[in-house]
């Protein structure tokens, strides 16, 4: 495997790789480093020995570490030097985000089955089994709602945005939690879409993938939010938009590029501001809409956890939606369709890391994606990391067939 060393860096024949676990392992045999740091916490960390001193290097970042001690975290010092790291968000997310899910460190005491738990679980090596909902009591929107009772009055969410979410309040400051997935959000900001941020934390809740989880939608509609900049013809007041009918009369004397009877039996009615249209179940906005763009099509794509969405068309039809913009599941407000309070341009080079990362193996993070899962549709895997799995790591479900797939 070693040839030479070359200005105190260990050089490869390149046929070693090093996003392999088993790999990064190998690479600490016989080395002093070994014991000090255990190398299956370095590994996990997604480094490997450079052979120089007791410098390691992620396979992921590239970045180096060095001038290890006895008691230190690998995962932490990744963390301090580079943040950013694709292996890191993928697969230590909760790390990443002590203040959103269970750390891994508690207090001064490293955690070592928790990490390891949760980098087998973000890898696709074993299935995380936990009965789902997390909180079976607040499976009603209703429950969640009545929570919020204590909600400071200056925070920049609402309630009911935060509850058709899935999140119910634990009555201290802002922090919320979701009642499917267990995950834990707080210090909200002005601009922040509760789906949006449900999705960029834990996009791997069933709730947000569309799982028929038991939610019960609030159908007494007379607490329907009001959308930031709308006016009171935009809220479905009285309940009276969970009929067809009454939605295609909200059209009347709009000019909209699609059908108006197409968008009533999508869930759809109009604010009657522009082309902007509200889902009467679950609040989701649209709006920017071209004529050839289907919305049934539209309101799987951006608000998939829909229970109207759900009952209509089924699981089946959101996850064949989902899979043809991979990665991009749940309300993403700031996308060019669906529209929140904080309209805010994304930077051009953020745009080109989210979409180099959406093509990424959510494995090992190094190659394309390109195996799409059947029968639930998932795009997340390389070739060579779909061939130890037997579950979808994404939704779990067993993998019946493995189709190859070509991205654009």
């Amino acid at each position: 495997m070693c040839d030479t060393y070359e200005n105190g860096v260990l050089e490869t024949d390149n046929h070693t790789d090093f996003s392999r676990l088993e790999n990064r392992l190998d690479s600490f045999q016989g080395s002093t480093l070994a014991q000090q740091v255990p190398p299956e916490r370095l590994a996990r960390a997604g480094f490997y020995f450079t052979g120089n001193a007791d410098r390691v290097q992620c396979f992921s970042c590239s970045k180096t570490v060095e001038n290890w001690h006895s008691g230190d975290t690998p995962v932490q010092r990744h963390m301090e030097v580079s943040p950013l790291c694709k292996f890191l968000t993928c697969c230590h997310r909760n790390s990443l985000n002590p203040s959103y899910g269970a750390p891994v460190i508690n207090g001064s005491v490293y955690d070592e089955v928790a990490e390891d738990m949760q980098y087998r679980l973000s890898t696709g090596e074993i299935v995380d089994q936990t009965p789902y909902p997390r909180a079976p009591h607040m499976k009603s929107e209703q429950a969640r709602l009545q929570t919020f009772s204590l909600w400071p009055s200056n925070a920049p969410v609402r309630p009911r945005d935060l509850a058709q979410a899935g999140f119910y309040y634990l009555g201290l400051d802002d922090r919320v939690e979701c009642f499917c997935c267990g995950g834990k959000l707080n210090d909200w900001e002005d601009g922040d879409s509760p789906w949006g941020e449900h999705t960029k934390y834990y996009g791997n809740c069933f709730f947000i993938l569309g799982h028929d989880v038991g939610n019960v939608p609030l159908l007494d509609t007379a607490e329907e939010p009001m959308q930031e900049g709308s006016s009171s013809q935009d809220v479905n007041e009285d309940g009276s938009m969970e009929t067809f009918e009454r939605r295609l009369s909200s059209f009347a004397g709009v000019q909209h590029p699609i059908s108006h009877e197409r968008l009533a039996r999508a869930g759809f009615y109009s604010t009657g501001l522009g082309d902007k249209v509200l889902c009467f179940r679950c609040g989701g906005g649209l709006k920017g809409w071209q004529p050839e763009e289907d919305p049934w099509a539209e309101h799987a794509k951006y608000y998939p956890g829909c229970s109207f969405l759900l009952e209509e068309k089924g699981v089946e039809f959101v996850n064949s939606i989902q899979l043809r913009r991979p990665q991009q599941s749940s309300a993403a407000a700031s996308h060019q369709n669906g529209f929140s309070a904080s309209e805010k341009d994304e930077d051009p080079l953020e745009k080109l890391r989210k979409l180099q990362m959406e093509k990424q193996c959510k494995i090992c993070m190094d190659r394309d994606i390109s195996i799409v899962f059947l029968p639930c549709g998932h795009l997340v895997s390389c070739k060579q990391c779909s061939e130890s799995l037997i579950k979808c790591p994404i939704c779990c479900g067993a993998i019946t067939q493995k189709i190859k797939t070509y991205i654009a």
